[in-house]
């Protein structure tokens, strides 16, 4: 790749065979397209009683202009293996959790699977206080794996996965 940061690729060049110039512009399409662009894609864990925050939440995100990419990854079907294997999809699709933590989250046995699922791939775990005057209970897999709790602010969210 040239200094650009860009290639360059002549049909019409005489040097060298136009499979070894097709190998070397795929090969540096495809460092171009590995770098990271910063902004991180991360799966949601919440109990469904906090839906209306946590889309206020992704929505303050975008408004922000932060570096953090939210999908829908919700699964509305029971809990079932069917279930599990979607959310182990997603979760894999993703480089980090964020566990918004409200009044019920920790006896929630589906959150528990996806911040347990979560560790299990590696992925940075944190939570979130939905409500910053309020010390909900912890969920305990992020008790034991020393999760960072903070409150929520869309600035220190950011900082926390960019450092974590």
């Amino acid at each position: 790749m040239g200094a650009s940061g860009s290639f360059h690729y002549d049909p019409d060049s005489s040097s060298g065979s136009s499979e070894k110039k097709f190998d070397s512009a795929t090969s540096d399409a495809e460092k171009f397209s590995d770098r990271p662009t910063g902004v991180r894609n991360v799966f949601i864990s919440f109990h469904v009683e906090d839906e209306q925050q946590v889309r206020f939440f992704t929505t303050q995100a975008k408004q922000e202009n932060t570096q953090l990419e939210f999908r829908d990854y919700s699964v509305k079907e029971p809990f079932d293996e069917k279930w599990r294997a979607n959310v182990r999809e997603r979760i894999s699709q993703t480089s980090a959790t964020i566990v918004m933590i409200g009044p019920e989250t920790a006896s929630r046995p589906a959150v528990n699977f996806e911040i347990e699922e979560s560790y299990r791939q590696g992925k940075q775990v944190i939570g979130v206080r939905i409500y910053k005057d309020e010390n909900h209970p912890i969920p305990e897999a992020m008790k034991r794996n020393s999760a960072r709790i903070i409150n929520w602010k869309l600035t220190d969210i950011q900082n926390e996965l960019d450092n974590g």
